[in-house]
């Protein structure tokens, strides 16, 4: 199975680091429970292949405005009486094209909700938890927690260790980012943890919190995600990557027919006259004096004997 960090190798030597994406602040501690504020950045997968225009020069993707609500057409339906009066608009003119904006380069935009009366300012998140067959089990109140990554408290070193064959089957990873230094104090104190996690060739388990219980939130209102650390070493260099998880894989339970998963049977789920029949054959094997495995006779039993044994009629 393919490693989940095989196309985030970036390698870190002292003299300097590779810029490869916007830097975050993240306060990380190591085994000694020593913590230092290094940078945590996104890695881009590198291209084999590359567009380039006639005169050899990069080719890449912008964003363009196509067109905006004012122009659709329940908006031009709601000025023209029908569908022949819109087509003849459309021959006739371009009503549903704005000269000015369409056609524009987007660059920093931002997410809004809509009504029916316009932009709403005032919105009520929740969150949905659905069943594996996509009915909803759960609705409650989203609540954004504020990001725990560069806090006074540090992300604990948890000790728990992973192997990579079995972190792979057990886990989906929704991401990445890389662990980069900033000064050489820093690389020193990254490199010692990169060279412990290449040693005992597994993932460690990241956690928030004073008592190590709160997975990962990188930005307020982000969502949660547990945090797996990756090192590696080549000679005096290092890569350390954390990767990102929201989901565990987990195998469904076995059943043995329709009525429900299989029990192992216990002495709570036998029935009571189970419980009577093994008592008797336990008695009939352990008594001494009846080797001949017979059912052993009560204390009613052996009174009513020895009373017609002596002659008596009376029987009490």
């Amino acid at each position: 199975m393919k490693n989940p960090a095989a196309n985030a190798r970036v390698v870190l030597t002292r003299s300097g680091r590779l810029q490869v994406g916007v830097n975050m602040p993240i306060n990380i501690s190591n085994e000694k429970q020593r913590d230092a504020v290094v940078a945590m950045e996104g890695v881009r997968p590198k291209r084999d292949v590359r567009y380039v225009d006639e005169e050899m020069n990069a080719v890449f993707t912008r964003r363009l405005l196509k067109t905006d609500v004012t122009h659709e057409l329940p908006e031009l339906m709601k000025k023209l009486p029908s569908f022949e009066d819109v087509s003849e608009a459309l021959v006739d003119a371009d009503p549903e094209i704005d000269t000015e904006n369409f056609g524009m380069f987007l660059t920093e935009t931002s997410r809004v909700y809509v009504g029916e009366s316009g932009i709403v300012h005032s919105v009520e998140e929740y969150e949905v938890v659905t069943n594996p067959d996509g009915t909803e089990r759960e609705r409650r109140p989203r609540k954004k927690e504020p990001q725990n990554i560069n806090t006074d408290v540090p992300l604990k070193w948890t000790g728990k260790f992973i192997k990579k064959s079995d972190a792979v089957k057990r886990f989906v990873f929704a991401g990445k980012k890389q662990i980069a230094h900033i000064n050489g104090l820093t690389f020193d104190f990254l490199f010692e943890i990169a060279k412990k996690l290449h040693d005992e060739d597994s993932l460690l388990l990241l956690r928030a919190g004073e008592h190590r219980d709160r997975p990962l939130i990188m930005n307020r209102g982000g969502k949660p995600y547990n945090a797996f650390l990756e090192g590696r070493i080549e000679g005096d260099s290092y890569c350390l990557i954390m990767h990102l998880s929201n989901m565990e894989l987990k195998r469904p339970v076995p059943k043995s027919d329709d009525s429900g998963p299989a029990r192992a049977k216990t002495k709570d789920s036998e029935k009571p006259e189970d419980k009577k029949r093994s008592k008797r054959t336990k008695a009939a094997v352990t008594d001494p004096d009846n080797a001949a495995g017979e059912p052993k006779k009560s204390k009613a039993a052996k009174k009513e004997a020895v009373v017609s044994k002596a002659g008596t009629k009376t029987r009490k």
